[in-house]
């Protein structure tokens, strides 16, 4: 599911917004830009927090309407009210005082309600009170209730189990599992000094490459189990009723098609290469089996090697000063310098590093068929990189089926998607 249009009314109590992202020359790629302190983060930001986890957001922020439209003519309505407690007061200068109450109504197109939440002091509190989400994460230190303002946001800003407790008691369960139909990932900005500074003991792009050497191994581990089953069954495919005949061009054919699936997969030691037998018109069927076995088994690396091509292709396209990147079961990813020295992936530049975890970020960790928010991509870039990113984007939202949203300040960006770009500054403009 995506997201067609995105409408917010009162933003900080300063902006209005209409956004389309449906338009089809924007090939589902719409790039934000405006000046500082426009929201354009806000704007990732609330439509990263339309999950189970991240709800409390939308009690956090002020506006006083966001309206999403969704592609599958579904209307999701978000509303914050304050209950005046002196009608002399203005509502404005007293926000901070009064009780809030936050309300999501998903309708049908038609206006037929789907599903519903409310988000209020009362339930909040009740699910601090009832509910020990905190336990055993807090408690050792001291109580929820001595934290600071900050530290109880923090918890409460990514707490699936504490929005569950408050749908439960309201008998609001819908309304989360419609959420979970959105497939949304957030990229933030300054990735490398953001999760550098978390309590790790590896930097980010150490991290990367693990992930990487995992997901590359585990790939590995399906298709030697996979391979065993397949081989377990040979003999009843060549001695029994369901083996094929073939004629010498189609064995070639698919011939050359295992080939190639074999090579890919033996490039990144996914696989050890095999001997493929010349056509045989004696033993066909047996050759044909064996074949279609082959095929079969290398078909486990389709997803994997669909993505390893397309991360080591944008990679190689870079052009990383006086290096190289190889990709292989063994190291997740290898750096050489043009002489053969192998170099520590924290020794590459800071530029070198974004692009190799952003990259890995969304080719690998992405949904298919979800909805992409990045902001800041050209983070540490040079010039010349940042104005490959739209691209790179596009050919990633082909392969994988995404929208993707951008926040940037980068002219080279916006120059480079200028059908694509929304200005928030106009935007607030035409309200005026």
């Amino acid at each position: 599911m995506q997201i067609s249009r995105l409408q917010i009314k009162n933003l900080y109590d300063q902006y209005n917004y209409d956004i389309d992202f449906n338009s089809e020359e924007k090939e589902q790629i719409t790039i934000l830009t405006g000046p500082n302190g426009y929201g354009k983060t806000t704007i990732l930001r609330i439509l990263k927090s339309l999950n189970p986890k991240s709800l409390y957001y939308f009690y956090i922020i002020k506006f006083s309407e966001i309206i999403i439209s969704f592609d599958n003519n579904t209307i999701l309505n978000i509303t914050q009210n304050y209950k005046t407690e002196v009608e002399s007061r203005s509502a404005i200068d007293y926000k901070d005082e009064l009780e809030k109450e936050v309300r999501f109504i998903w309708n049908k197109a038609t206006g037929e309600p789907l599903t519903h939440c409310v988000y209020n002091r009362t339930n909040i509190e009740k699910a601090r009170r009832s509910y020990n989400f905190f336990k055993g994460t807090y408690s050792r230190r001291r109580a929820f209730d001595d934290l600071s303002n900050r530290e109880k946001e923090e918890i409460l800003l990514d707490n699936e189990e504490f929005n569950e407790y408050i749908a439960k008691a309201n008998g609001q369960e819908q309304f989360l599992m419609q959420l979970k139909t959105l497939r949304s990932y957030y990229i933030p900005a300054n990735r490398i000094y953001n999760e550098a500074y978390e309590e790790n003991e590896k930097l980010p792009i150490e991290k990367v490459r693990e992930a990487l050497k995992d997901e590359m191994t585990n790939a590995r581990f399906d298709y030697l189990i996979h391979s065993q089953r397949i081989d377990s069954i040979f003999i009843k495919k060549v001695l029994g009723s369901i083996y094929e005949d073939c004629s010498l061009s189609s064995y070639n054919e698919l011939k050359t098609e295992v080939e190639n699936q074999m090579n890919t997969a033996a490039e990144y030691k996914l696989a050890e290469k095999v001997e493929i037998p010349e056509y045989n018109e004696e033993n066909k069927a047996v050759l044909f089996a064996y074949l279609k076995g082959l095929k079969e088994k290398f078909s486990k690396f389709s997803t994997i090697l669909e993505k390893t091509n397309l991360f080591h292709k944008i990679l190689t396209s870079k052009g990383f000063a006086n290096k190289s990147v190889e990709t292989s079961t063994q190291h997740g990813f290898k750096i050489k310098s043009n002489n053969g020295d192998i170099i520590d992936e924290y020794k590459l530049s800071s530029g070198e590093q974004n692009e190799i975890i952003m990259l890995y970020r969304l080719i690998y960790e992405v949904p298919d068929q979800g909805l992409l928010l990045i902001d800041e991509p050209e983070n540490s870039l040079h010039v010349a990189w940042q104005k490959t990113i739209v691209d790179d984007m596009k050919e990633i939202a082909s392969v994988k089926h995404l929208q993707i949203i951008i926040a940037t300040h980068s002219p080279s960006i916006v120059s480079r998607g200028l059908s694509m770009t929304q200005d928030l500054y106009y935007l607030t403009k035409m309200y005026d």
